[in-house]
Order: structure tokens, then C-alpha cells, then sequence
């Protein structure tokens, strides 16, 4: 840089998910999934996963952040653009996180009725993604058909990017996991129509 030259900086925009649910609900593939599809998107991505001391019944959360930019925050954030919530059972933490402009994709299937975001803290999409997955004949590709619903309502990445990182998520000898996981994505990405765009172009005055 030369002496006295004026640096500018822009900060991109980030989109923070966070997935929560419990050991054997597909959490972490599911947010594999979506950091696949951004990346394939030409996105900047940054994934953390946590668990629970147990294989199934104990927590299981992911912490996602995609950018336009690269991403300079943690990917264990403080607040977040949307969450999917598979269980209620570890849900508590999520909910503080959310602000107005937020919006949270629910497995009404599974997820007690009582335990939901506090008003104000954005958008609730309620899906019933156990029944859906089920119908197909594998229920735990119910984070995929929630997934597909937050990419419905979001475009936070491209369909055909999401369709296409089922198969890479996973190894050559789970193809037919692929295949059924990719049929959950389709039936998450046919409901609804985008109220939450996750890449609106910046407004007059500067905001997105």
C-alpha cells in the first residue's frame, strides 16, 4: 500500500444457522450438507459441530457460517440468521440467539408445541419433517427434508448445488442413502415459496 493511500474496507455478508437436535437425527449431516452446497456455490464457509456424551439421545448441534466474504467471526456465534431445530430437548440455548430478522425451521413432528421462539425473535416455519421422511421410507432423512425447507424459504444456497452435495456428503457404498436423502432435500424444497432471502441486494440506504 502506498504511503497515505486510503484503505477501505467492506464486511461481506454472513449467514449464521445454527442445527440442533439430538445423537441420531441426522444434525450433522445435515449441516455438512448445506456447508457442501455453499462452497459448490462459491461461498465461504466455516462449520463447528458439538455432541453429547451419547451416540443417540444426547445433544447434537452444528454451528454454521456462510459468507460472500471471507469469514472473519467464529463459527460458534451469539447470534443467528436461522435455526433448525430437529428436538425441543436442547433447543433452550437457540432461542436467545434470534432477533427479528431471524428465521427458525421446526420439526413440528417431534418438537413440543410449548417450546418455540419468543416473540420478536423473527420468522417460525413450522414442517413436519419426521412425517415426510418417514413417507419415504427413512426417517432419519428428516434434517434433509428440513434443510430443503430452509432453502425454499431462503435460497441461502442454489437447489441444484444442495441436490447435488447429497451424494457428496456421503461415501460411494452409502449411495442409497444418497438417493433417499436427496429425495427428503426435493420434498423440503417444495414447501414454500422464499419470504426470507438470504442474499437480497443492498438497499438505498445501505442495509440487506
Amino acid at each position: 500500500m502506498l504511503r497515505g493511500e486510503k484503505t477501505t474496507y467492506h464486511r461481506g455478508v454472513e449467514r449464521e444457522i445454527l442445527l440442533t437436535g439430538i445423537g441420531g437425527q441426522g444434525i450433522q449431516l445435515a449441516a455438512r450438507t448445506l456447508a457442501e452446497a455453499a462452497i459448490a456455490d462459491g461461498r465461504r464457509v466455516q462449520l463447528f459441530a458439538s455432541y453429547g456424551g451419547m451416540m443417540r439421545g444426547g445433544n447434537s448441534d452444528s454451528y454454521l457460517a456462510i459468507g460472500d466474504e471471507p469469514i472473519t467471526s467464529p463459527p460458534v456465534v451469539g447470534s443467528a440468521w436461522a435455526a433448525l431445530v430437529m428436538h425441543h430437548e436442547h433447543a433452550f440455548g437457540v432461542w436467545p440467539k434470534l432477533h427479528p430478522q431471524s428465521i427458525s425451521m421446526i420439526n413440528s413432528s417431534v418438537v413440543d408445541p410449548d417450546c418455540r421462539p419468543m416473540a420478536g425473535h423473527g420468522e417460525v416455519a413450522e414442517v413436519a419433517a419426521l412425517e415426510i421422511a418417514t413417507e419415504l421410507g427413512s426417517p432419519v432423512a428428516a434434517s434433509q427434508v428440513l434443510v430443503g425447507a430452509l432453502v425454499a424459504r431462503t435460497n441461502v444456497v442454489s437447489g441444484d448445488a444442495l441436490l447435488d452435495s447429497a451424494a457428496r456428503v456421503l461415501p460411494s457404498y452409502r449411495s442409497e442413502a444418497a438417493t433417499v436423502n436427496r429425495l427428503a432435500l426435493e420434498k423440503g424444497m417444495e414447501l414454500g415459496e422464499v419470504t426470507h432471502p438470504a442474499w437480497a441486494e443492498v438497499t438505498a440506504g445501505g442495509s440487506r
